[in-house]
């Protein structure tokens, strides 16, 4: 008789344990639907990236703390280069002007 007890009891702790499983793997598959929905991913990747450009900004942030000189300089050369065409056109008016007076007061 407790051959057959000890199988009821392995029994009744399989079924037990079945149940739990079970329980488990709706439970996670009900949280991987949840995770899943498009709004649910759209937020997520949404925190992910302002989560990055905050580490980004930091690190930009302590690397001009610690290269001013560097960063003025590249700051400085791409000023110039992005103002290139303009200050041409400024200083090519600017002597066209010059020489147009210089002209006008020779005559």
């Amino acid at each position: 008789m407790t051959q057959n007890n000890d199988d009821i009891f392995r029994l009744r702790s399989l079924a037990i344990e079945k149940k739990l499983a079970r329980d488990n793997v709706r439970k996670e598959l009900s949280d991987t639907k949840e995770r899943l929905r498009p709004a649910n991913l759209i937020q997520e990747a949404k925190d992910k990236t302002l989560d990055r450009i905050q580490k980004v900004s930091e690190d930009a942030l302590q690397g001009v703390k610690d290269h001013p000189g560097k960063v003025a300089t590249v700051a400085t050369a791409a000023a110039l280069m992005a103002l290139r065409k303009p200050l041409t056109k400024h200083y090519s008016k600017r002597k066209a002007y010059a020489n147009s007076e210089h002209h006008d007061a020779e005559d």
